[in-house]
């Protein structure tokens, strides 16, 4: 689960990323894999990193397992293991830093806040997973899509009337792994919100979620339910206009 740093909050950590070196890498390109060492924790600056794991069969592409974007950390179990539980290839040019690991470890035992902001984060990860088990009775395509695209309106978004634009740009693909779909389905469903509304799409193609409280009811949630459990999501919560 990325864990995206706050300037008041986490001064102590700041104070690591302006010491920090920036590293640029291009999209597609690989910064490490599964299995590598897992010595620092990295911070995205711009754009964002693609988590991910091998393809199940030689030759099948990685698939997407989460997403790390601007001011988010990632490589996270550097705090906890030795090796690289995921890979990491940027979805698109980024920017990327790497934080060492026991300064970070210091940090947040230093700062209570920042520790309990990303625990608080792993609770809203395990309660995301629980809401999306239980086999043919657990949710659809299309209330897992619609999840996906509330949490990156909370984690990304820009306000923009009664809604919020995507600060980045991620492919079908990309929604189609987040979300355990096909990608021909996630296209389908994206068109049929874009058509009725739900959604908007910007000038270089970045989403927007323009009615966030239909798609809080596209994805089977109560109005404002990861809110309560202190999501970001309350970002795109509140507008109930149609």
């Amino acid at each position: 689960m990325p864990f995206r740093l706050d300037p008041p909050r986490d001064r102590t950590l700041f104070r690591l990323v302006r010491n920090a070196e920036s590293v640029r890498v291009v999209k597609g390109r690989s910064l490490y894999a599964p299995g590598d060492d897992a010595d620092d924790v990295w911070l995205v600056r711009s754009g964002f990193m693609r988590l991910v794991l091998p393809g199940v069969e030689s030759g099948q592409r990685p698939r997407t397992v989460a997403v790390a974007l601007p001011w988010e950390t990632f490589g996270n179990e550097a705090l906890t293991e030795g090796l690289r539980r995921y890979g990491a290839i940027a979805g698109s040019t980024c920017v990327v830093s790497p934080l060492p690991r026991d300064a970070v470890l210091r940090g947040l035992k230093t700062a209570r806040s920042s520790l309990d902001a990303y625990l608080e984060g792993q609770e809203r990860e395990l309660y995301r997973l629980r809401h999306g088990q239980g086999g043919s009775h657990g949710p659809s395509v299309s209330q897992r899509l619609a999840e996906v695209v509330i949490d990156l309106g909370a984690r990304c978004g820009e306000p923009s009337g009664r809604g919020v634009e995507l600060s980045e740009r991620l492919t079908h693909q990309v929604l189609a792994d987040l979300s355990g779909a096909h990608r021909a389905t996630v296209t389908t469903l994206l068109n049929d919100w874009l058509y009725e509304g739900i959604l908007g799409s910007t000038a270089d193609n970045r989403l927007s979620i323009r009615r966030p409280s239909d798609l809080w009811g596209c994805a089977g949630y109560p109005a404002g339910a990861l809110a309560r459990r202190g999501s970001g999501a309350g970002a795109v919560e509140g507008d109930t206009s149609r």
